[in-house]
């Protein structure tokens, strides 16, 4: 008789512990999965952080820059595409007329040298070292306009023999260069691609290699007969193609 109550107590303590280990499964169970517990502490990272650093581990800055320096004044787009590569779209404008920047020696003049240049162009920065603070770039712009253009006249009175000359029966010489189509680029920029906030300047020191140019050379009154110069001024200026870009840019981040 003892026997028989020892064994019923037996059975009954493992009925209710399994019941007990079932309730405690169904209370972690959603859709028929059961679902660990998650616990955070020091070191530790929930779900939801780790969701939060992926997104900011993909995210990619966008910035706004305005820039100035010898291919003139224009605007960037730029975006980065990887951490160490980024790409930048934009435009540039050189619209410039100065007087008195060149002369001769043996009589005077009054010339005036003005520049037409604006392009659009396309640009990656890549870094080759951790910092950007140093990148490679490259890329290409496509010349809308590209003309040097000088106009040269005669000063006071000069004597050919026995007949003096004044300035006005001389005449005007205009000498023109003109360069279209691609031009690929290849430079390095200095300081960081993008801001760390929203504002900062980095420099680009590159150059251009510009098509072949075309020219012309006319005259007016005595001077119309330079216009027979005009194949050997041509061949003169067939080695100006390259052309220099030292830039400050001003940089505006906008993501």
């Amino acid at each position: 008789m003892k026997n028989i109550t020892f064994l019923l107590m037996m059975l009954t303590g493992t009925v209710f512990g399994q019941q007990k280990e079932n309730n405690n499964l169904a209370g972690n169970t959603t859709t028929g999965r059961t679902t660990p517990l998650q616990k955070t502490g020091p070191g530790q990272q929930s779900v939801q952080g780790n969701n939060a650093a992926l997104s900011e581990g993909v995210a990619r800055p966008v910035s706004v820059q305005l820039l100035m320096g010898t291919q003139g004044i224009g605007a960037d787009v730029k975006y980065g595409i990887l951490p160490k590569l980024s790409g930048r779209a934009g435009f540039g404008i050189i619209p410039v007329s100065v007087n008195g920047v060149f002369g001769f020696s043996s009589f005077s003049t009054y010339n005036q040298l003005s520049a037409r240049f604006s392009n659009i162009h396309m640009l990656a920065d890549y870094s080759p070292f951790n910092s950007s603070v140093f990148r490679l770039v490259g890329g290409a712009a496509y010349l809308v306009k590209g003309n040097a253009n000088a106009v040269i006249t005669p000063k006071g009175s000069y004597q050919f023999g026995n007949t003096s000359v004044n300035s006005n029966q001389i005449g005007v010489l205009d000498a023109s260069v003109d360069w279209k189509g691609v031009a690929p680029y290849l430079g390095v920029a200095l300081f960081r691609a993008f801001p760390n906030k929203f504002f900062n300047t980095n420099l680009d020191i590159g150059t251009y290699y510009l098509s072949s140019p075309g020219t012309s050379l006319t005259g007016t009154k005595m001077l119309a007969d330079n216009s027979s110069q005009e194949p050997q001024f041509n061949k003169n200026m067939q080695g100006y193609r390259w052309l220099p870009v030292v830039q400050l840019n001003f940089n505006f981040r906008i993501k």
